[in-house]
């Protein structure tokens, strides 16, 4: 397929809780809709089959020219000049990335124009949604933990300024950076993956094959995992998701119906004790101040264009969390505790038949990916 302007690269790198996962499922099943109009998805994840963590966890691979991750992109990198074909990798794991790594890249595409599409939500609720998707995997702690050091700091961290992540890349020489407003985007009831696809791709006749994914959890059923996870021992972290499944998937696929609105009902009956409330003004100086400046530097790159001089609204936020030395003072949460715990042991036949299932769906990845590349 040849193209009357340079080929490009486009890489969508998140943030967590912007909708990413459902964009990827999409990407994935779109693959081939999306290979007849020149772009390249390629299926090449083996820890996750839909998306390009594989490649964003080992970025310094692409600096020194040498590693699978840096093999697997240039197989990718081959067949879409061999082919004529643009590239769209996906990956959360890109805003980790620094300037150096992303200018490897560029060094590798060689004459490809790249294009970074980054997608802003309102940061307290973006920190908020991504405590309680690490929860409910088991990898997180309290809420109030882990809020204390960007609240503590606004400026210096990047879920709370996300200019620390977007600028020092926005600004490298030939690198188009697009920002997609989360808020806005679904203010004006627009499918954020269709969307995507015309703002970044030029594509305006695909839409979404796929629902969307990574539906909340009651917080109730969050804490519940969080604590169990703790009280297990539970192994959590990248090393462990090519060889076992996450505690989330324990509490989805081992526990019935049943037993989740039974921890459900008990966290919220008799946990009352142990609920707490944060609340963090929109109205603040600091969190007006980043709002200000991302605007400043950034208006010109977003999509839809902001019309105004806000971003997010100036609604109070209001989150719910449990106290876990509090949970564990409550003699209905220990003895859920207690049975949920035989659940978790690696020796636990159905446990043990899930984590085998996940190294195989691995091993297959792997061995898709020699096949395709």
């Amino acid at each position: 397929m040849k193209h009357d302007r340079p080929p490009r690269l486009v890489m969508h790198i998140g943030p967590h809780k912007t909708a990413t996962t459902y964009m990827q499922a999409n990407f994935h099943d779109n693959a081939e809709a999306l290979l007849k109009r020149g772009w390249l998805y390629p299926s090449i994840g083996e820890r996750v089959g839909i998306a390009h963590h594989d490649l964003s966890d080992h970025e310094d691979q692409f600096v020194h020219r040498k590693g699978p991750a840096y093999d697997d992109f240039m197989r990718v990198l081959q067949r879409a000049d061999r082919d004529g074909l643009d590239i769209l990798l996906s990956s959360e794991g890109f805003r980790r990335w620094k300037k150096r790594h992303f200018q490897a890249i560029g060094d590798l595409i060689g004459r490809r124009k790249l294009t970074v599409v980054y997608t802003l939500r309102d940061p307290l609720d973006t920190i908020y949604s991504f405590w309680a998707q690490k929860a409910s995997m088991g990898s997180a702690p309290s809420l109030p933990t882990w809020m204390e050091k960007p609240l503590r700091s606004p400026a210096r961290a990047t879920f709370m300024n996300p200019l620390r992540e977007i600028r020092p890349v926005a600004e490298l020489p030939g690198v188009d950076y697009k920002v997609l407003l989360y808020e806005e985007i679904r203010r004006q009831e627009i499918d954020i993956y269709a969307y995507f696809l015309e703002v970044a791709l030029g594509i305006d006749d695909l839409k979404p094959t796929k629902p969307s994914t990574n539906e909340r959890l009651p917080i109730e059923l969050t804490e519940f995992i969080r604590l169990l996870a703790k009280e297990s021992s539970f192994p959590t972290g990248k090393a462990n998701s090519r060889r076992a499944v996450h505690i989330g998937l324990v509490m989805r696929f081992l526990f019935k119906p049943e037993e989740k609105a039974r921890i459900i009902e008990t966290m919220a009956k008799a946990g009352t004790p142990a609920r707490r409330t944060l609340s963090l003004p929109r109205k603040s100086r600091r969190f007006t101040a980043i709002e200000r400046r991302l605007l400043l530097v950034l208006r010109e790159r977003m999509y839809p264009r902001p019309a105004g001089k806000t971003l997010f609204g100036r609604r109070v936020a209001t989150f719910t969390y449990y106290d876990d030395e509090a949970l564990r003072e409550i003699p209905e949460i220990r003895e859920l505790l207690q049975a949920a715990l035989k659940k978790t042991k690696k020796t636990y036949p159905p446990l043990a038949a899930l984590n085998m299932g996940k190294r195989l769906l691995v091993g297959w990845r792997r061995i898709r990916k020699r096949v395709r590349f």
